[in-house]
């Protein structure tokens, strides 16, 4: 009895313990803003599906948001039953829009600014967004969309094997007057299971910055000390730039170095140094060699130009050609070949000596940028006039709770261990005691590539066909990333990855193609070529009736006279033969007719 006692008040305890208390907003400061979805359904919240519309995939139209919203307890491991309730995704793949109109604009001007929200992924996160977007300050956000101008934007955005926590701040351009999107350049990865996630973001008023995933730092820094923190940056230009007006000068000398000008020039300058070629002074003149025949002499076989005029143009001389006697002996002055020079060594070129009319390197003058901006705040962001969720997603049941906005961390720290934490510990506690039964032992699981490689126990084939199969599984996942990045932004896939995108068509062809061979072969071979084979029943030899026609149990005589019984039932059909005629035969033979020596057989039915 004691025993029973003592169990029904450890079990009352945690029963109590269990019992969802919703957090005091009192504790909180007036311009903070805590959202708890303490309502009895999504009608009767201030939560408001968009009425606007979006472009579709392919960018050519406009398209509704039909997914559908509802506020609702988790159905995954609940911590406190039907009592603690969110914000839920419920459509898979469709374009979801939910906004929520604050009470009064959010002004973070030199202040801390802290976002924090829960996110549950009751059926996982495949591919889709689970962000919240601080939206800029508007008397109307029924048209709400991608559009609608925002702050800032925070939260998880998982498609494949691409995993980050985006960080996105909108500010304007004082130069162009455009609002410019900073993205968080490497921003960290998103925790994707079945428990609920907090997920917090700090943007001090000094320009530090912080994402804390279930309380723990995953990504900090300052804005300012770090140029490539964002991108693009927040001050992409330098403050001054070169004058273009400012042309180096003419005379400008920027040589360090310069020959030396009181350089000597070395003994036999000219063999080592100018004469590349000199004569052979060992060739001698051939003795068939005629130097008194000249080099060229008159062309006899040329005539005077019809339009010549002695008086205007000269007397006519015939044009000279080469000798030809040249080229079998030889003629005119004679000189022996060039030849290399063996002393030559090259150019003479004098040594260098420092300049003395060297100036430096030239560098314009600088001038101020006029594209210059230093966003030096950053955290000033404007006035904030509502909460919005604007989702594509395959995967439902994506659930949002406790959303926090204000200036104090240590109120979201608060709003943390007395909401979060508890819950979280709840949560893990059900899975544990809600497992599902393993109806077998676990087994060891497959050591990784890593200890293939380095074992020597295993032969180098064996190690070759590991690298092959995990090279194989990484171009499938490259594959399944890039069908979920192709359903969300086709066009935009397609203009970033042209190539990609054109090998993928290719391989899916082929593969398509080679396929479609194999099925028709295969059908081709089970289906005989698609021609049936005729069959040839054995000839069946004439009988002949040895009792009366109108005996159901007739008998027949074969040639051989073995007498055959037939059933009742059997059916005896006329064989197709040949019948010869002779003169006297009657014309109704020959026209397919029967006379009386010819009579049918009749047919047993």
């Amino acid at each position: 009895m004691i025993k029973l006692l003592t169990s029904l008040l450890a079990l009352s305890s945690i029963v109590a313990c269990n019992d969802y208390i919703p957090f005091d907003t009192t504790r909180l400061d007036k311009s903070s803003i805590f959202e708890q979805f303490l309502y009895k359904d999504f009608p009767s919240s201030p939560w408001l599906p968009s009425k606007g519309k979006a472009w579709d995939n392919d960018k050519k139209e406009f398209v509704r948001y039909t997914g559908k919203w509802n506020i609702e307890p988790s159905f995954k491991n609940p911590a406190y039953g039907s009592d603690d309730k969110g914000l839920v995704l419920k459509t898979v793949a469709a374009r979801h829009a939910v906004y929520y109109k604050l009470p009064t604009p959010f002004d973070n001007t030199d202040q801390d600014l802290v976002l924090q929200y829960e996110l549950k992924l009751q059926s996982g996160l495949n591919c889709g967004g689970a962000y919240i977007k601080l939206l800029d300050q508007s008397e109307d956000y029924r048209g709400f969309n991608g559009q609608t101008p925002y702050q800032i934007m925070f939260g998880p955005d998982k498609c494949g094997s691409n995993n980050k926590i985006h960080f996105i701040i909108n500010r304007p351009n004082p130069i162009t007057g455009k609002v410019e999107e900073k993205h968080l350049r490497a921003p960290p990865m998103a925790k994707i299971n079945d428990l609920s996630n907090l997920y917090t973001l700090i943007l001090t008023k000094n320009q530090d910055f912080e994402i804390r995933v279930n309380g723990e730092v995953a990504k900090a820094g300052n804005l300012h000390s770090n140029v490539n923190l964002l991108s693009p940056p927040l001050y992409p230009n330098p403050a001054l730039i070169d004058d273009p007006n400012d042309i180096k000068p003419f005379d400008w000398d920027d040589d360090v170095l310069v020959p030396d000008p009181n350089a000597e020039l070395p003994e036999d300058y000219e063999l080592k140094h100018l004469w590349e070629k000199i004569p052979d002074l060992k060739a001698v003149k051939p003795e068939e060699w005629d130097e008194n025949e000249p080099l060229t002499i008159p062309d006899l076989e040329s005539e005077k130009p019809q339009d010549w005029d002695d008086e205007e143009d000269g007397e006519w001389t015939p044009p000279h050609i080469r000798n030809p006697q040249c080229d079998e002996t030889g003629c005119g002055p004679w000189s022996p070949p060039l030849i290399k020079n063996p002393l030559y060594k090259g150019p003479f070129i004098p040594r260098n000596i420092p300049n003395p009319n060297y100036k430096g390197p030239f560098k314009p003058k600088q001038i101020p940028n006029p594209d210059f901006h230093n966003d030096t705040n950053p955290s000033n962001i404007g006035l904030v006039g509502g909460l919005g969720f604007e989702l594509w997603s395959m995967d439902n049941n994506i659930m949002f709770n406790n959303i926090y906005l204000g200036h104090s961390i240590k109120e979201a720290e608060l709003i943390g261990n007395e909401t979060y934490a508890p819950k979280l510990e709840l949560e893990f506690e059900y899975k544990q005691n809600h497992k599902v039964n393993i109806k077998n032992e676990p087994i060891k699981p497959p050591p990784t590539f890593d200890e293939i490689i380095n074992d020597n126990k295993v032969y180098g084939f064996i190690q070759f066909l590991v690298f092959i199969k995990f090279f194989l599984l990484k171009q499938f996942l490259d594959i399944v990333d890039f069908y979920y990045e192709f359903l969300r932004d086709p066009l935009n896939l397609i203009t970033n990855q042209p190539i990609k995108f054109v090998l993928y068509c290719m391989i899916f062809v082929t593969f398509f193609t080679f396929i479609c061979g194999l099925g028709a072969v295969l059908l081709f071979l089970i289906t005989g070529g698609g021609q049936a084979n005729p069959v040839y029943e054995k000839e069946t030899r004439s009988k002949t009736k040895i009792e009366d026609d109108d005996d159901d149990d007739a008998k027949y005589d074969d040639e051989d006279g073995v007498v055959i019984e037939h059933p009742s039932n059997w059916e005896e059909r006329e064989e197709p033969r040949i019948i010869e005629l002779k003169d006297s035969d009657d014309i109704s033979s020959a026209t397919g007719a029967f006379t009386a020596e010819a009579k049918p057989r009749r047919r047993k039915a």
